[in-house]
């Protein structure tokens, strides 16, 4: 998970984020994941604004919940089937706004845990070779 940059260049650190992107044509959407790195002294910026954002989603959760119990505005049969369709968008079944904010945030989590997994084994590293300097290692 360690990136040296080829030596003495600037240290990085590699973690994987879970993706969406735009399958085969008429596929839809695939998952998949997708590797970054990150300088780790910005690394805990980085996990900082994911929680952030992760926290951003629950809320809209919340909010889209709310549309899921919306009544029809009349009793004409195209408001009827304007609510069905308002609920099914932002429902939880698959392809609905409560289900794509859910998936983000899992995730997001995911993320944010491959960071922290990555940071501790630099810093693990980090410490072993100071260590080692120090005559410490053995």
């Amino acid at each position: 998970m360690l990136d040296a940059g080829g030596g003495g260049g600037v240290k990085q650190i590699g973690f994987v984020a879970d993706t969406v992107a735009a399958g085969p044509a008429g596929a839809g959407l695939v998952a998949g994941q997708t590797r970054f790195s990150v300088d780790p002294a910005q690394a805990q910026k980085l996990i900082d604004g994911l929680i952030e954002a992760r926290d951003k989603l629950q809320g809209l959760v919340t909010q889209a919940e709310r549309l899921v119990g919306v009544q029809s505005p009349g009793k004409d049969p195209y408001s009827g089937f304007a609510t069905l369709a308002i609920r099914k968008s932002a429902g939880g079944d698959p392809g609905g706004y409560v289900w794509a904010n859910k998936e983000a945030y899992k995730a997001l989590t995911n993320t944010i845990l491959n960071i922290q997994a990555a940071l501790a084994t630099y810093k693990g590293q980090d410490e072993a070779t100071a260590d080692a300097f120090k005559g410490e290692g053995k």
